[in-house]
């Protein structure tokens, strides 16, 4: 790849967010260092999400494209398939987005400023402390003390998400790309994680983004299906890469799967949750991925 030239593509995966949609691709063409190609890719939006960028001239532009696809696969298969596209026009930099993002105007130029120490670059959102991908338990946790409130300009950690991480070309070679078969719920912080093996991840203090969706809802008997049955994966992940250990991983599934039936059923007063998780128990163990069954 020519590294002086820096060719960067965005993609920008939407389902049924237009008016979000719209803001976001308005906040990267307002980037002080111009991108040089934009992918939307539409993942079967009921809500006129062409017709609305159509009208908004969007699409007049040239080097912004727009594929819609045939099937829902989720943000996981949805960003596979658009990292592929991007991946097609051996690009140095692909700077992946969800449709409810909005990047300030000098955040692309801020990540790139730290090319030299990473290859997989994150910018902070809305005060949100830095992931951290535990392998010993399978999950993300979430520090005050992994954060930007020690005044670090940059902080390392090992995953980040699909908000407006910027990768490079070669190590999407490296990585591959997101595993479609999470579906949701986790696809991002394997799929970070896998590349920090590659790669030092860095996020980046003032390259910041705004996320429009409020906080986040009270937790749904889908989410519970997709995070339990999701751990499979998870595991099948640290078992590829010699990082698994079962005694503490399965003891520690053990009680999610126990927690998740009971008290956060409780506290949701959602009596289908327990279900939920037995189910995704269910399709786990025989490997039903990919789209909700």
């Amino acid at each position: 790849m020519n590294e002086d030239k820096q060719d960067i593509i965005a993609v920008i995966l939407t389902h049924n967010r237009k008016d979000m949609l719209l803001q976001g691709i308005h906040g990267l063409l307002n980037q002080s260092r111009p991108l040089d190609m934009i992918i939307i890719v539409d993942s079967v939006s009921t809500d006129g999400t062409y017709d609305c960028l159509l009208a908004s001239g969007v699409l007049d532009k040239a080097f912004i494209k727009y594929v819609r696809l045939e099937e829902n696969k989720g943000p996981s298969g949805g960003f596979a398939q658009g990292i592929a596209m991007a991946q097609s026009h051996s690009p140095s930099w692909i700077w992946i987005l969800d449709d409810d993002i909005v990047a300030a105007p000098t955040c692309l130029e801020n990540l790139l400023k730290h090319k030299g120490v990473s290859r997989c670059i994150a910018p902070s959102r809305d005060e949100k402390t830095v992931p951290l991908f535990n392998p010993a338990v399978g999950f993300t946790s979430h520090s005050k003390a992994l954060s930007f409130s020690s005044d670090k300009d940059v902080v390392f950690s090992n995953t980040c998400c699909f908000e407006g991480m910027l990768i490079h070309g070669d190590i999407v070679e490296k990585a591959g790309l997101p595993d479609e078969r999470f579906f949701q719920v986790n696809g991002d912080t394997i799929y970070g994680f896998v590349v920090s093996l590659f790669t030092n991840i860095a996020h980046v203090k003032n390259a910041s983004i705004t996320r429009l969706l409020p906080q986040k809802k009270p937790l749904s008997n889908r989410r519970a299906y997709l995070l339990i049955r999701n751990h499979f994966l998870t595991r099948d992940y640290l078992k590829q890469y010699g990082l698994l250990r079962p005694s503490f991983f399965y003891i520690n599934f053990a009680l999610i799967v126990f927690y998740y039936s009971t008290i956060v059923a409780f506290r949701t007063k959602s009596p289908g949750m327990p279900f939920a998780v037995l189910k995704g128990l269910f399709h786990g163990i025989f490997k039903k991925f990919g789209a909700p069954q």
